[in-house]
């Protein structure tokens, strides 16, 4: 499937070269329910909202994105900003993508410990590392043995040793590949993206 939405992506201010590639995973799987945690301002929801409304024009398919950030404090392990609510929800209001978003506070420690999580299609983005991937799987292993598809910025050898990794000694997240079986989607690239999904389930050419 074609992204329709190409022009309003490219003027998503972000950092990351691997938007179309989150962009086009949203087309192929086709979730209904997303949950985001690490919204920030709201960029990757922004992407993911565009795919889900191409999803709608084209096929009436109904999805929707919760996206959570602990906003004006930092959780545990946060090393970088802390945005505001309202910037996110001002963010995230326009007309052409507020249908299907909702952001509010939640904190990603917390969602890991609950039991009969439900979602399609995890994604998270906060200052992420070998911790966190790991407790992350280990709070959604049986989603992801049922098919939730898990996407996460990071798991590349470079982005393991950025400064702040090394200088504050964080789990690395290749150290624990293995044990999780993530698949890299980038080059060995600083700005990386990797997948984490039941392989019984879905066969990717990856």
């Amino acid at each position: 499937m074609d992204i329709k939405y190409q022009n309003q992506l490219n003027q998503i201010p972000h950092k990351y070269p691997w938007l179309t590639s989150l962009y086009a995973l949203i087309l192929q799987f086709k979730p209904k329910n997303i949950i985001e945690y690490g919204t920030e301002y709201g960029g990757t929801a922004m992407v993911m909202a565009l795919a889900l409304k191409q999803l709608h024009d084209e096929e009436n398919h109904k999805g929707k994105i919760h996206t959570y950030d602990t906003f004006e404090v930092q959780s545990k392990g946060e090393i970088g900003s802390v945005p505001q609510l309202e910037r996110a929800k001002q963010n995230l209001s326009q007309p052409f993508i507020k249908d299907f978003i909702e952001v509010d506070r939640g904190d990603f420690w917390e969602f890991c410990k609950q039991k009969d999580k439900d979602f399609d299609l995890l994604y998270f983005d906060i200052d992420n590392d070998g911790e966190k991937v790991l407790e992350m799987y280990n709070g959604c292993k049986d989603n992801i043995e049922k098919g939730s598809i898990v996407l996460f910025e990071g798991g590349s050898t470079v982005r393991d040793n950025v400064s702040w990794m090394l200088d504050l000694n964080k789990i690395k997240m290749t150290d624990i590949q293995d044990k999780v079986n993530y698949k890299l989607l980038t080059p060995n690239q600083k700005y990386s993206f990797s997948i984490i999904y039941n392989p019984k389930i879905y066969d990717l050419e990856i």
